[in-house]
């Protein structure tokens, strides 16, 4: 009975050590958004963000990196610029056709702890209705408490695409070909 009795008390031990390791959340679409930036003209920058469109879930393992998930989803169509007639050209069918198209997603394969604040995360990216492999670095960028005593944690996520690569080809040559996106992740 004594054995029974200690066996449990170890396992129980052993599975809230291993649940402590794991940090697990719930995007915040209301803390978390997508920055990007595309090069126009040669000379300047297209930028803006996909704001308050961003949710999915965490989990982050620094043991057992290779059990760390991330999952993604960006609603298309909270794309913003700033400016309302470049906005619905970007969602329109000659660009990101949003209606077609409505999420862009991440759902990572594996995951690789470069050290306590970087991970590698490789994963499938569809994007346009085009699923590819990649490789993003994800950084956390800390953990604590908010002014009403809630745990806070987050991530950024950057990563570098190829528009053509995913079938978006836009109705004109000036608008470049490589987006640059940091997916600011927040629970």
């Amino acid at each position: 009975m004594k054995t029974a009795i200690f066996s449990v008390l170890l396992l129980a031990r052993a599975l809230a050590q291993a649940a402590a390791g794991s940090e697990t959340y719930e995007i915040n679409p209301e803390n978390s958004s997508v920055l990007f930036k595309i090069r126009l003209l040669w000379t300047t920058n297209i930028a803006g963000c996909f704001c308050g469109g961003v949710s999915g879930r965490v989990s982050l393992d620094p043991d057992a990196p290779q059990k760390s998930v991330v999952r993604l989803e960006i609603k298309a169509d909270t794309l913003d610029t700033g400016v309302t007639q470049l906005n619905n050209e970007i969602k329109g069918a000659g660009f990101l056709n949003v209606e077609k198209f409505p999420l862009i997603t991440f759902k990572n394969t594996s995951a690789q702890r470069v050290n306590d604040q970087q991970y590698n995360l490789t994963g499938d990216l569809t994007f346009h209705g085009v699923t590819k492999q990649l490789t993003v670095r994800s950084n956390l960028v800390g953990q604590g408490k908010d002014s009403e005593g809630q745990s806070r944690k987050g991530s950024d996520i950057y990563l570098v695409i190829k528009r053509s690569e995913f079938g978006v080809s836009g109705v004109t040559p000036a608008v470049g070909d490589e987006i640059y996106l940091t997916v600011h992740v927040r629970n």
